[in-house]
This record gives structure tokens, C-alpha cells and sequence, in this order.
């Protein structure tokens, strides 16, 4: 029963957990409703892909997608500009043509808060019907079309239906006064026909469109996950040999070196053991994040394969905490196993491999498979050596869509699946290694 509660229990902390997780995501994500960054009146960082506005339904304010927007053939995105009522939303982009020594005109695509009605009852407006375009609720859009007054140039606004109250978008055409009219429409239409009104979407669908699902952005995440996996597998394996080799030569100075006569193989042997106690020493003494830059810009400044260094470098780094968790396997073991070897006809290094360390191994598995779950998080600093790695992955994300939260918890709750994981299985590995004993 206790077992069972137990387990009822984990279950009941995991789902409180994800669901705080989620409120914190929602909520969070209003904030970064501004779907492109706007700096200094200019869209950074990705092409205009949203419009989005807000409209009032049953007192309550509802964050609208008002179109999906693609820039128009032979123009350019060259500002946005943010609600007038100061949301903290982006709702137009204007567009200006690629040559501007052609002239070819403006365009401004934005959030209007009226109904189609309303934009007939403007003074020179008609009825008008985008055949191409879609919206939520018919096959084709339904417009009202207003010409603005002639002057230096001609304007002339698309008014695209939505099915939300004060959620229309306003698509505004101008081209020199020389223009005939029909090019201005035409100009107007194409653009028109580059906008899909009328799909409601909440903030942190929203977020999660732009940061992973737009460009496929997700892919930096995907091959980070394998750089992260590779790298810590590869020095895992470094880690332990190097580990293994340090263990014997540090715990055959412990065990033997007072009952050693002097000689060429004491002095030798106490060489090595110096040696080992200055590796551990430095390699435990300092970041890993420094010695990873040490090796990236100093040790191997010609190479630029990160991801061979980040391999060397954390191995490096691992064998020096393997080696103490080996050396303690090794000193656990009774001395009376070596004796026992010995009087089989073994030498002390046969003794060694096919007694000793067997046993020392199996006391620290789980000691070396939580050492990986250390390592597999330590990897996250690659990143400081241009290694695209999963953290890395997640940072690149927030630097093309200026939108910090979704990419970064996103790699936080890949690395805590990760380790989750693991951990189970080195629980798994613990269990089996007790049963065996019995």
C-alpha cells in the first residue's frame, strides 16, 4: 500500500507540476505578444508573418490573428508600427518596392477596429470581392473598397472582412499620381490577396508558431539535442578510460608504495602517481567552461571542429572525477582479493584487471551513470565555443525572433526530460545490481 501511495503521489506532484508550468506559459506568453520585434520604428529579425490585433467580446479582451501575411512580389518589409491604444501588439507593416528608383509605390497592411459596414459608409466607398483570398467564415473575402482622394498620389484601401467585431484589416495601395487607377488596385489586390483574415489565436499559440514551427526553426533544436548527446557520449567513454587508468596508478601508490623497495619501479610508479594528483588537482581546480576555451582558442587554436574539442575537452574533465569514483571502487574492495589472486598464480596487473576492478566497477555503476547526468547538462556551455548544441540551439531561436521564453523553457524541459530518463534508468540499474547480490 505504502508503495502504491507512493507512486500516487509522484503522479499527483508531476501533474501539479505541468500544470503550473502551463499557467506560467500562458500567461507569460501575453507579454510576448508582440509577434515582431520593432525597433526604432523597423521590423528586426524575421519577415512579416502575423498581423495581430485585440477586439472586446462580453467585456473581455480577445487577442486576434487577423492574417497570415507574406510580402508582396518585388517589395520589402521596411517598418512596422505598434496599436495606437498602446497594446502591446504589433498590427502593420508597410512594404515598399526592392528598387526604389522605380517607384513602384507603398503598401501598408494593418489593424482597423470597424466592420466592413463601417468601411462603406466611408465617402467613396463600394463593394468589393477578392475571389483568391479566404477568411474563416467564406470561400472567398469580402471587401469594401475606398478611394482616397487624388493628389500627389493615388490611394486606394482594401477593407478585408473578419469575424470578429473591430478586427478588420486595412490593406492601403499608393503609387504616384501618374499611376492609372487600375494599377493601383491592382497593386491593392496583390497585396490583398497575401492576407488571410479572420483566425483567432491565443498568445502562446502564437509564440510557439514563431519560434518553432516558422522556418522550421524547431530543426535547431533537433540537431542541437543530437551535438549535446554525441558529445557527452564520447566523453563519457574518454572520462572512463582515462579515469580507469588514473584509479589504478593512484590506488597502487596508496596500497603499495610503503612496502615497495626503493628502485627504478617505485620511482616510476611515483612519477606517474605525481603526475596523476597534478592532473586531478588543475583539471578539478578550474571551470570546465574555462578549460573548454583553453583548449578551443589556445591547445588547438588552428582546428575550428568544435564539437571534437567540446568531445576532448569534457572528457578530459570527466576522467578527473571517474578516476575518484573508480579509485574509491578500488580502495572499497578487500585487500584479501588481491592476496587471493596472487596465490592463484596472477601478476599484480592480471590481478588487477580480472579481479579487482570487476568488482570495483559494479560498486561504482551508478556512481558513473550519474557522473553522465552531470556531464550531459555541463555540455550546455559548448555554446562558448560556437558549438551548436541544444542550449545553443535555443539561443539562436531567441535571436532571430527576439522572444526569449519559449525557446529557453523549451530546452529547459528538454534537458529535464533527459535527465529524468537517465535517472529512472540508473534506478533501474541500482535494483539490479542489489538483486544480484542476493
Amino acid at each position: 500500500m505504502k508503495s502504491k501511495s507512493k507512486k500516487g503521489l509522484k503522479c499527483l506532484l508531476a501533474v501539479a507540476a505541468v500544470a503550473v508550468i502551463a499557467v506560467i506559459v500562458y500567461f507569460t506568453s501575453f507579454h510576448n505578444a508582440d509577434i515582431l520585434k520593432i525597433e526604432n520604428g523597423r521590423v528586426k529579425g524575421i519577415k512579416p508573418t502575423w498581423l495581430v490585433g485585440t477586439t472586446v467580446e462580453n467585456g473581455e479582451t480577445t487577442y486576434v490573428k487577423l492574417g497570415d501575411i507574406n510580402t508582396p512580389k518585388d517589395y520589402k518589409a521596411v517598418s512596422g508600427a505598434e496599436d495606437t491604444d498602446g497594446d502591446p501588439i504589433t498590427t502593420g507593416f508597410v512594404f515598399v518596392g526592392k528598387k526604389p528608383d522605380q517607384n513602384p509605390g507603398t503598401v501598408t497592411v494593418e489593424h482597423w477596429k470597424g466592420s466592413p459596414e463601417d468601411a462603406l459608409a466611408l465617402e467613396g466607398a463600394s463593394s468589393f470581392t477578392l475571389e483568391a483570398a479566404e477568411t474563416a467564415e467564406a470561400e472567398t473575402a469580402y471587401c469594401a473598397l475606398v478611394k482616397e482622394p487624388a493628389g500627389e498620389e493615388r490611394t486606394i484601401s482594401l477593407y478585408l472582412a473578419s469575424p470578429y467585431p473591430d478586427a478588420c484589416i486595412r490593406v492601403t495601395a499608393s503609387m504616384p499620381a501618374e499611376n492609372t487607377e487600375e494599377e493601383v488596385l491592382t497593386l491593392a489586390q496583390a497585396a490583398a490577396l497575401k492576407v488571410t483574415p479572420g483566425k483567432q489565436i491565443s498568445p502562446l499559440a502564437a509564440d510557439f508558431k514563431l519560434n518553432f514551427l516558422d522556418d522550421n526553426r524547431w530543426n535547431y533544436l533537433l540537431n542541437g539535442l543530437l551535438v549535446t548527446l554525441e558529445i557527452t557520449l564520447a566523453a563519457v567513454l574518454l572520462g572512463v578510460v582515462i579515469g580507469v587508468i588514473v584509479a589504478t596508478v593512484r590506488s597502487t601508490w596508496d596500497q603499495n608504495s610503503e612496502n615497495m623497495h626503493k628502485g627504478p619501479g617505485k620511482a616510476i610508479l611515483g612519477f606517474f602517481n605525481g603526475i596523476c594528483n597534478i592532473y586531478l588537482t588543475v583539471i578539478r581546480g578550474t571551470p570546465v567552461v574555462i578549460q573548454l576555451m583553453i583548449m578551443y582558442y589556445i591547445i588547438f587554436a588552428s582546428s575550428r571542429n568544435g564539437v571534437l574539442i567540446a568531445m576532448l575537452a569534457f572528457g578530459i574533465n570527466s576522467g578527473a572525477y571517474v578516476a575518484e569514483i573508480i579509485r574509491g571502487g578500488i580502495m572499497s574492495v578487500d585487500r584479501g582479493q588481491l592476496e587471493a589472486g596472487r596465490s592463484l598464480g596472477f601478476n599484480y596487473v592480471q590481478t588487477m584487471r580480472h579481479i579487482i576492478i570487476p568488482q570495483a566497477m559494479k560498486s561504482v555503476l551508478p556512481a558513473l551513470a550519474n557522473e553522465f547526468i552531470v556531464l550531459l547538462k555541463e555540455t550546455s556551455v559548448s555554446g562558448y565555443v560556437a558549438v551548436k548544441d541544444l542550449t545553443k540551439g535555443g539561443d539562436i531561436i531567441r535571436g532571430v525572433t527576439y522572444s526569449a521564453f519559449m525557446p529557453l523553457i523549451a530546452v529547459a524541459i528538454i534537458y529535464l526530460i533527459m535527465v529524468m530518463f537517465f535517472t529512472w534508468l540508473v534506478r533501474k540499474l541500482e535494483r539490479r545490481l542489489r538483486n544480484s547480490d542476493h
